[in-house]
């Protein structure tokens, strides 16, 4: 009985979190829904907590209300968000390569001056 209620828990929460950052977005279920491209039906049983969304529902939720998928199961907006991460770091390798590029431009030319050249 209580693995029971532990399940009926994840549902609920991230029903109740999806209304409320719906509502933050100045957002109905109506309007929602049609972005979703799903019924208002479906997003009131994903927001009571009757139904959980699936995986893909989830994902697109998640953007459309612009937080993380860990907000909408309680999580804070102050949790790590490794896409981000890892966008920045592609970002910081891409401008060190460039940097290192043109460092290694820049001693040629010293040592090509040096040698006289």
């Amino acid at each position: 009985m209580e693995e029971k209620a532990q399940a009926d828990y994840i549902p609920a929460l991230f029903g109740k979190n999806v209304q409320k950052y719906r509502k933050e977005a100045g957002l109905t279920q109506e309007q929602l829904s049609e972005r979703l491209k799903i019924s208002q039906k479906h997003l009131s049983i994903v927001e009571t907590g009757i139904q959980f969304a699936s995986a893909s529902l989830i994902g697109r939720i998640s953007k459309e209300l612009g937080v993380s998928p860990a907000m909408l199961f309680g999580g804070s907006r102050n949790d790590i968000n490794y896409e981000e991460v890892n966008a920045i770091v592609l970002i910081m390798q891409d401008i060190l390569q460039n940097r290192m590029a043109g460092l290694e431009t820049r001693l040629d030319r010293i040592e090509k001056l040096l040698q006289g050249k």
